[in-house]
């Protein structure tokens, strides 16, 4: 050990400029008037900016504590205080060697100095007024030297602080949007570079800035990345919904939707009559007949209808309806906006065309706002084709479709948008949009064919000896073969049918 070092304070560079800032308050080249709270405030923000700990900042807080208000604000005092280490430790609640290290680390941020006695002793006394005459301690006129610098050094660190947390944030909501969308389009099986997507949300999120700047890049990053996320997440629904779809579609019955229920303002009281009688199982006869497992199936329960709709939801589109159903833009202009336009203009399109409100809540309170505003505008479509005459009984009819579980309006709205042109529906249609059953003739070649074998047992009988049994049938039961539930009752029979 050098002998020259007993005694002696250690010096380094950060303690030389202390000094030197108190050597200039005293000369009054670097005064500054501040006040003691003044001083406190920025002293503690400039600490914290400097990345000091919580132990150091509280010192400042004992430090201070031992000064006066009078002690500042006055060009050339030093506002200087000489607590004892003892007490400045049992303040902080510490040892007087870990009271040591904090003060070294004030000195070294030069937020404080020594204004040291000959014995480095700390003493200092006060007049009558209580102004500082003598003493001898700790310096605490860096800070009033460096008020400038220190509130513009608090104040960008604070401005950091708030960009950091506002981009922060910004960056975990980009991450979930996006991760959301690209998960959705997976479930949903949406065409699009949907692994391109994941691949560069996962390279951005695994970025650890470690700058603002670096961060505000990162977040930009997330910003492009969501638009092109949206632009291909909107851009596969229209393709799942309207290209691929009606691509894919084939020439099925377009919802059982029932096409029976149309035309059914001819002699309703005879009809209702008809279908009470026709229900009855002595109807046909065969009632101590075992049923068939066909007949013994139980009706769809409510949870697999409820999927049934949610599925069929999947495949209607904006652009589908609007080519499906071009009649409803006559009734409200501009109704294929967006969707929401769409679902307010339901109880409008009902009122126009002479729908019950109350039918109108029957359907969304069974199919949900999107089926319920779609099976309105077929109910319109074919209003005005002349295919349906009683738009209240035909929606309705829809509804309780859908609570069964057996209602496919998209299907309708396939085979109209695949038609081209409205005005040709009805000949596209035509034999699937008759209830009737024919009074005379040859089922060969319409749907009623298809109900033979459908229910008829195997192996399937002459469509053609079955429907003249069926008319014999219904004449001897005064059955009127234009009732709206002929299909239904017309399956029956060929269910029962049996070979002689």
């Amino acid at each position: 050990m050098n002998k020259h070092a007993a005694g002696l304070r250690k010096s380094s560079l950060e303690s030389l400029g202390g000094q030197q800032l108190a050597r200039g308050f005293r000369e009054g080249t670097d005064a500054y008037v501040v006040s003691r709270t003044g001083a406190l405030r920025v002293a503690k923000r400039a600490a914290a900016a400097m990345g000091l700990k919580a132990a150091k900042i509280a010192l400042i807080d004992q430090l201070f504590a031992a000064s006066k208000p009078g002690d500042w604000g006055v060009p050339g005092q030093a506002p200087i205080v000489w607590p004892s280490n003892a007490s400045l430790a049992r303040g902080l609640g510490v040892s007087v060697s870990t009271l040591k290290h904090h003060l070294k680390g004030l000195v070294q941020a030069r937020l404080i100095t020594y204004s040291d006695h000959p014995t480095y002793q700390r003493r200092g006394r006060r007049d009558a007024a209580g102004k500082i005459v003598e003493a001898y301690g700790i310096d605490l006129s860096p800070i009033a030297a460096r008020f400038a610098e220190l509130t513009d050094m608090a104040e960008a660190a604070e401005y950091q602080a708030r960009e950091w947390k506002r981009h922060s944030y910004r960056r975990t909501v980009l991450r979930k949007e996006i991760q959301s969308l690209i998960l959705s389009a997976t479930q949903h099986k949406l065409p699009g570079p949907w692994s391109h997507h994941q691949a560069r949300l996962d390279v951005l999120r695994e970025q650890r800035p470690a700058g603002l700047d670096e961060l505000v890049a990162q977040v930009e990053g997330l910003e492009e990345l969501l638009e092109a996320v949206e632009e291909a997440y909107q851009t596969g629904f229209e393709e799942q919904n309207f290209n691929t779809a009606v691509s894919k579609f084939r020439p099925l019955q377009t919802t059982a939707e029932s096409l029976n229920s149309e035309k059914s303002n001819q002699n309703p009281e005879q009809r209702r009559a008809n279908a009470r009688q026709i229900l009855s199982p002595e109807a046909f006869g065969l009632s101590a007949e075992k049923k068939s497992d066909a007949d013994s199936a139980p009706r769809q329960s409510t949870k697999l209808a409820s999927r049934a709709l949610e599925e069929d939801v999947q495949f209607i589109s904006l652009p589908l309806m609007q080519s499906a159903c071009p009649a409803v833009e006559q009734y409200v202009p501009g109704a294929f906006a967006d969707w929401r336009t769409l679902r307010e203009a339901g109880r409008t399109l009902c009122v126009s065309v002479g729908i019950n409100p109350q039918v109108w809540q029957e359907a969304v309170g069974i199919l949900g706002p999107d089926l319920a505003v779609a099976a309105v505008a077929v109910t319109v479509q074919k209003s005005e084709l002349g295919a349906v005459y009683k738009p209240g009984a035909y929606l309705r009819t829809l509804a309780q479709r859908g609570r069964d579980g057996k209602l496919h309006i998209s299907r309708s709205l396939f085979a109209l948008a695949k038609s081209g042109q409205a005005a040709d529906i009805g000949d596209d249609m035509g034999s699937l949009e008759t209830p009737e059953f024919p009074a005379m003739g040859s089922i060969a070649y319409t749907h009623w064919r298809d109900v033979v074998r459908n229910n008829a047992p195997a192996p399937a009988p002459d469509c053609d000896t079955v429907a003249r049994a069926f008319r014999g049938w219904a004449k001897t039961r005064g059955i009127d073969l234009t009732a709206p539930n002929i299909e239904k009752v017309f399956a029956g029979f060929c269910k029962k049918w049996r070979v002689n």
